[in-house]
């Protein structure tokens, strides 16, 4: 009769691995979400949520060229993974009242409501995007 072998460590290291892809997907997924259903005129609203580890990164906007309306999403350039705090955030002055108040953004492309329906969301998101991986450790 055949015996398995203990596989306790590759599991764990597995695990870890599909955490990390999961937050990774999660996040990513939810900056493009916030930047494809702002209310926008010019794109640098669109363009200014940006992901950070640790904190929130004070006083970072999108750079425009003046006339630019092209929706440029920054990407981050390091290793996600579940370990710290992680934060999608838009620094513009009026980022705030676009985002909860609605006579700022109706005429926007997700309505009036359009940040509350994302917020209202994200543990339906966060839960499919670590299925997604998790699903696939065996």
């Amino acid at each position: 009769m055949a015996r398995n072998k203990f596989r306790g460590p590759e599991l764990i290291r597995e695990i870890d691995e599909a955490l990390d892809k999961g937050l990774a997907r999660f996040l990513i997924l939810t900056q493009g979400k916030l930047s494809k259903n702002a209310p926008i005129k010019t794109g640098r609203f669109a363009s200014s949520w940006l992901i950070s580890k640790g904190s929130p990164i004070a006083g970072k906007a999108a750079e425009r060229s003046p006339g630019t309306s092209r929706v440029a999403i920054e990407k981050y350039s390091g290793k996600i993974a579940l370990d710290s705090n992680w934060w999608i955030q838009n620094n513009l002055d009026y980022a705030e009242r676009v985002c909860f108040v609605p006579k700022w953004s109706k005429g926007g492309r997700g309505g009036s409501g359009w940040f509350t329906k994302i917020a209202n969301n994200l543990d339906k998101d966060a839960e499919r995007a670590f299925d997604f991986f998790l699903r696939k450790v065996k």
